[in-house]
């Protein structure tokens, strides 16, 4: 027989199947009609008549009646539910479990025979637990079925019946997530007890099986289909099954000997198939969500190489996010462990700390990307104690027992401003998580003894709190380390001058510190940032680009949102008072504290990308709503201890340079609005060609000029956020 001959018959053949099934809807109109059951019956005999009168076990079945009768028997299935009251069963369904007709089915899927079978039986048991209503899966005759077709299905990769296995394997799981206790009927075994007792062996049946849990076995091989669709729905089963609050299958999943080691093994793997070097532009573009792991090359304008292997990465390890902050905590425990121990420290860290600096921006940048997709409570603390360590005590000077720590924040001051940027990123990203543990190892640690206030002698302290006698206000006169600290009242964060310690008590101090009876108090701190510039130095008004009032708005709305996140981590509304505080010698502000003032400190020499970023950083930490933070950084009335520093005797010292440089420049000003017109793209056609000509934009100052313009805009920055605090803390 030739192939044409062959087709022919192949064709008459399937005609003829047509016309028979045709034929025999007609006859089925024209009879007198049965009840349910009886058609019920009718159709189910028709499929096991096939299997006893049909030797050829090699044709299709799909060239045979049965998936029409399989059909037809749904179909009554469905129509008898909706006729009968909710929860009871009618004769249709009690035959199909009385006569475990599942249970024959499942043989003939798992035979697949006759060839085509298992993609009938896996539609007919997801279609059948899909559409009833009635609970099915509690019954032994339905969730044995259930449970032996669980096993067949991914046992062969990129199978044809892919598809039809997730879906049936899909449908299982939401039915289990609506009735969490159904779990238990597909775990098989018992779990291992975590210290048995020699009692407890004694007694343990010999034939103690080992727990196994199919659904996840099946789900895991059908995560592997090269098919993508096929893939997601398989993470969507996981995550369904994951998240049900049931312990018992909680301990099972942790337990699994390969649930937690894909998700690790899966970053580890699509992590080392990055380029070596990516620009760190290009990883902060690329935005990634698991099931949209998609990367058109012939559409996409902006693609850059490793930019598909990049979006493969961030969608599973945002698919591994999403799963620690669903699952049962039991198993997010265990995923984020898991990722720390084979990913971040294995593999990340010696990327991290390597010395290459195409390598440090690279992988820096990927932390910093990693880090910012964080989301899960779990998964961000192990992240946290991975880049920071779990150090909390008082840092001393030189301590570098976390390598990572303090190689990150060595870098925020590093010869290559790149890098620099790039590692002030990583902290600012950092600061915007809510995790207390990142707070008091970068700020607070150093600071609950206050050893920066000056404590005055016990010979000094009938002195304290004498109104002042200078009426200069701090900050307008930028000619000393700070303001005039004469009249300031020692334990208080902000003392204003002429205000007598006598009248001063816990209950005069706002949150922040603030006297509450001095209402010019908040207004002369505002004038001590705004007024710290001399006017010559300023550029702002007169080119109208930016003003102070953006500055409270964007103050408010970041302050209200760090109330919201500390509110549960129980921070001093005042200031510890001095007597509590334990004095431990010299102050010390903390390596990451110690780097940030010595950068600001040389400001007008560092290019203007790297103090943007820098001055980011600080402001983030400003507006933590904690008194001792608030003291260091936002009090500029504050008493200093000698040798110790403050951000505002920083900033003075900084305006002090800057009067200095000032000098030796002719028509200083004029050159601020120019550069300032250039760094806000204010200039106009018709003047950038004179601006590109202007022997100014050469000049080796141009930094400095920069620096200033920073500067300038920092100054208003902090003004707001210490008014915002103030009036925030006064109206709560």
């Amino acid at each position: 027989m030739n192939k044409g001959e062959l087709a022919s018959r192949l064709k008459k053949g399937k005609m003829f199947n047509k016309f028979a099934a045709a034929l025999h809807s007609a006859v089925e109109a024209l009879a007198p009609s049965q009840s349910l059951q009886e058609d019920f019956i009718f159709h189910w005999k028709a499929v096991t008549h096939y299997f006893i009168n049909n030797k050829d076990d090699k044709k299709p079945v799909q060239e045979s009646n049965i998936p029409n009768h399989l059909d037809q028997m749904l179909a009554i299935l469905v129509t008898e539910e909706s006729e009968m009251e909710d929860n009871l069963s009618g004769p249709c369904m009690e035959y199909l479990l009385q006569h475990k007709t599942l249970e024959t089915l499942h043989s003939l899927g798992k035979a697949d025979c006759p060839p085509g079978m298992k993609q009938i039986v896996l539609n007919f048991f997801t279609k059948l637990i899909g559409k009833i209503k009635q609970p099915l899966l509690p019954h032994i005759n339905v969730y044995k079925p259930v449970s032996r077709l669980i096993k067949v299905c991914g046992e062969i990769r990129a199978g044809p019946t892919e598809l039809e296995e997730i879906q049936f394997l899909c449908i299982v799981c939401a039915k289990i997530r609506q009735d969490p206790y159904l779990v238990n009927f597909f775990i098989e075994g018992d779990l291992p007890s975590k210290s048995p007792s020699t009692n407890d062996t004694r007694r343990r049946s010999p034939s103690h099986l080992p727990m196994e849990f199919n659904l996840i076995d099946s789900l895991l091989a059908l995560l592997q289909s090269p098919d993508s669709k096929i893939a997601v729905k398989a993470c969507e089963g996981l995550l369904l099954i994951s998240s049900i609050p049931e312990k018992h299958a909680a301990q099972c999943i942790s337990e699994h000997p390969m649930f937690c080691t894909v998700m690790a093994e899966r970053l580890c793997s699509l992590y080392t198939a990055l380029p070596l070097c990516m620009d760190p532009v290009d990883v902060e573009s690329v935005e990634a969500k698991w099931g949209l792991d998609t990367c058109n090359d012939g559409e996409d304008t902006s693609m850059f190489h490793g930019k598909r292997q990049l979006i493969s990465l961030l969608s599973w390890y945002d698919y591994c996010d999403q799963m620690v902050n669903e699952s049962h905590p039991m198993i997010s425990r265990t995923i984020a462990r898991k990722i720390n121990e084979w990913f971040f420290i294995p593999v990340l860290e010696p990327l991290l700390l390597q010395s290459s600096e195409a390598g440090i921006l690279t992988s820096t940048a990927h932390l910093t990307k990693l880090l910012k997709m964080t989301t899960s409570p779990e998964l961000l603390s192990q992240m946290v104690y991975f880049i920071l360590g779990d150090g909390t005590g008082e840092e001393k000077p030189g301590d570098n027992t976390h390598k990572l720590r303090h190689r990150l924040i060595e870098r925020c001051d590093h010869l290559s401003d790149e890098i620099s940027i790039m590692s002030l990123r990583v902290f600012e990203v950092l600061l915007q998580k809510p995790h207390h543990h990142i707070f008091r190892n970068l700020v607070l640690r150093n600071l609950k003894t206050r050893a920066y206030y000056d404590r005055p002698s016990p010979s000094l302290a009938s002195h304290e709190g004498s109104p002042s006698d200078s009426g200069i206000e701090p900050g307008v006169e930028a000619g000393g380390d700070g303001p005039s600290q004469e009249g300031s009242v020692p334990g208080s964060p902000l003392s204003v001058p002429g205000s007598p310690a006598s009248s001063i008590n816990d209950s005069d101090v706002s949150p922040n510190g603030e006297l509450v009876d001095e209402a010019q108090g908040i207004h002369r701190v505002v004038n001590c940032f705004l007024s710290l510039l001399p006017d010559v130095a300023k550029s702002s008004y007169i080119t109208g680009d930016v003003g102070y009032d953006m500055y409270l708005r964007d103050a408010h709305k970041h302050y209200k949102n760090c109330l919201v996140q500390c509110l549960s981590w129980d921070w001093p509304s005042h200031p510890v008072p001095l007597e509590r505080c334990k004095n431990s010698g010299a102050f010390y502000e903390g390596y990451f504290m110690k780097v940030l003032l010595d950068k600001v400190s040389r400001m007008l020499d560092q290019p203007y990308e790297v103090n943007l970023q820098m001055t980011l950083v600080i402001a983030k930490i400003a507006h933590l709503p904690h008194p001792h933070i608030h003291e260091l950084l936002l009090d500029p009335y504050l008493p200093v201890a000698p040798g110790c520093r403050t951000l505002f005797t920083v900033l003075n010292r900084v305006v002090m340079d800057l009067k200095a440089r000032m000098r030796v420049l002719s028509d200083f000003q004029s050159q601020m609005i120019i550069v300032r017109k250039q760094l806000m793209g204010m200039v106009e056609d018709d003047e950038r060609h004179k601006i590109e000509d202007n022997p100014i934009m050469n000049l080796p100052h141009i930094d400095l000029l920069e620096a200033v313009i920073v500067l300038e805009e920092f100054c208003k920055e902090l003004a707001a956020i210490a008014f915002v605090k103030h009036h925030t803390s006064s109206s709560r």
